[in-house]
């Protein structure tokens, strides 16, 4: 049975859901990276929030772990290309708080044009100071939107309804979606330029580190105000409490940090700033629904296999998963023959799906080809790991699709490049549940990829298969199936046999002995588990 830890506070609901599901669960507070590293291999799953970092070195010993999910959107808190290099799924809850994020960007837009921070602390001391907290409203006023995802086009909805205008950068929104949206997309330079608020919903990646800086902050209003409820490190904080310093810009307010808890604050002192502990997502709303969300992903993708909301590989739902398993499983078996089959050190594998194979997304195939053909080749490798496992030691994949099968609705053809030779074989479904190996090299076979099978290239001559077979039945070994195939009458022929157990080096012998053989080679199968 699978077991889970989880950390930092989740809510009680999503924990008893694991309970409730038969997952053995334990519940501890934020843990150091050392301190998980030192416990992370007693668990299949791990849940955090932000409290916990889980870093490359704390996964550098994790053999069991299959999947870290994370009770909220962000996920700069663990090392997804680690994950990923040991086969670990990284999923989010993006929606969970999406209404949560987007009210407390308002509250600190709000607070931060309004005042309301300073006017009540002025309160307190017992002063009334109404000239000093003069304000400015949102009605009328430029909102510029950087990142307009779930959170970004939520914000953008609300401030409609505020009589704002709204721009937005978005590097991938189509002119569709923001014109739904009732936003106009702008570069970001004109970004800065035009608006009296600037509100972040971005992720954290090398691309947007430091994206707004000290010349940005130069080409901006002097009425302008920032509020960043994203990810620290958007914003650069030096510059910024340069620019409230020196008035450059009117205003800040920021929930997120470069680290949290916020160490060497450059803010304090400064009176056009409000800040908040990362509450963005503190509603008591946001945690249930990220808790019950993150542990419902959790407990179907370890009973079923599941991935949904993936961060490092294409989500499955269920139905999709099983849908799409037997042509996972013969994806597998054409990487995993090419593995054992082809000799020489391998350079490139070329992937071509000819027809139509009932998916949009080829991802999971692909995927699951070299799944197949690494696993002889490394100790432990699945669906997650496998492409960066093999970017990892220089072997080029690339991909294609043609129009057309040869005589079937579908083919997938492997095509081997080593430093020795160049093969290919096809594969597909017979009614989209049997797997079949349908050509290699050209030649068509139609053979069960499973089991002992035996490779014979030969001139299309009598007398061939009936010597091989003797000596392979002299053996003592029992032949399930055989299938021929030749390029013409009289030219060049393939044989394939499925035998029902080992021949050894001196039958495979014996075989390359008989007159007319070229080639013999047998290719061991073991049980396909790596789409499992």
């Amino acid at each position: 049975m699978p077991k889970v830890l989880v950390l930092d506070g989740l809510s009680a609901e999503g924990v008893e859901l694991f309970r409730q599901s038969g997952i053995e669960t334990d519940v501890k507070p934020p843990q150091k990276p050392d301190e998980l590293a030192a416990i992370i291999n007693d668990y299949d799953g791990l849940i955090v929030r932000s409290a916990t970092k889980v870093p490359a070195e704390t996964l550098e010993g994790a053999t069991r772990l299959k999947v870290i999910g994370r009770a909220g959107v962000g996920t700069d808190n663990i090392d997804k290309a680690a994950a990923t290099k040991h086969g670990i799924v990284v999923m989010n809850t993006p929606g969970g708080n999406t209404i949560s994020t987007c009210e407390h960007a308002f509250a600190l837009m709000l607070a931060l044009c309004r005042n309301v921070p300073q006017a009540h602390a002025s309160m307190q001391e017992g002063r009334w100071d109404r000239k000093k907290f003069m304000g400015t409203e949102l009605c009328g006023k430029t909102l510029g939107i950087v990142g307009v995802g779930r959170i970004g086009g939520a914000v953008a909805k609300r401030a409609r309804s505020f009589e704002m205008r709204v721009v937005a950068y978005d590097p991938i929104m189509s002119a569709l979606k923001a014109e739904s949206l009732g936003v106009e997309l702008v570069t970001l330079d004109e970004l800065f330029a035009r608006s009296d608020f600037i509100s972040i919903h971005a992720p954290k990646s090398d691309k947007t580190a430091n994206m707004i800086a000290a010349e940005q902050f130069k080409m901006m209003k002097p009425n302008c105000r920032i509020v960043n409820t994203a990810r620290g490190g958007i914003v650069n904080e030096q510059d910024l409490a340069e620019a409230l310093r020196n008035k450059t810009i009117a205003g800040a307010a920021l929930d997120v940090y470069t680290t949290e808890p916020f160490e060497d604050n450059p803010f304090i002192g400064l009176d056009n700033i409000i800040m908040t502990p990362h509450l963005a997502a503190s509603t008591d709303e946001a945690q249930l629904t990220v808790a019950v969300d993150v542990a419902q992903q959790m407990v179907d993708f370890l009973t079923t296999g599941a991935i949904v909301n993936a961060v490092n590989v294409p989500s499955l739902d269920s139905e999709t998963r099983a849908t799409l398993q037997p042509l996972l499983y013969l994806a597998e078996r054409l990487g995993l023959f090419q593995s054992l089959f082809t000799q020489g050190r391998p350079k490139s594998i070329e992937i071509e799906y000819l027809g139509d194979l009932g998916v949009s997304d080829t991802y999971p195939v692909t995927a699951a080809i070299i799944c197949g053909f690494l696993t002889p080749m490394v100790e432990t490798v699945n669906m997650v790991s496998a492409p960066s496992q093999l970017q990892e030691r220089g072997i080029e994949v690339t991909e294609k699709r043609g129009a057309t099968a040869s005589s079937y609705a579908f083919e997938i053809n492997v095509t081997v490049v080593t430093d020795k030779e160049s093969r290919s074989v096809r594969g597909t479904l017979f009614n989209r549940t049997d797997p079949r190996i349908c050509t290699i090299d050209g030649m068509r076979v139609d053979a069960k990829p499973e089991g002992y099978m035996l490779v014979c290239k030969n001139e299309d001559k009598p007398l061939i298969i009936g010597r091989m077979c003797t000596a392979i039945g002299e053996a003592g070994v029992n032949i399930a199936n055989l299938m021929l195939g030749r390029d013409g009458r009289g030219g060049h022929a393939m044989t394939v046999l499925n035998l029902d157990a080992e021949v050894s080096e001196k039958v495979l012998e014996e075989c390359r002995q008989v007159p007319f053989v070229n080639e013999v080679r047998l290719v061991a199968l073991p049980e396909a588990n790596s789409t499992d």
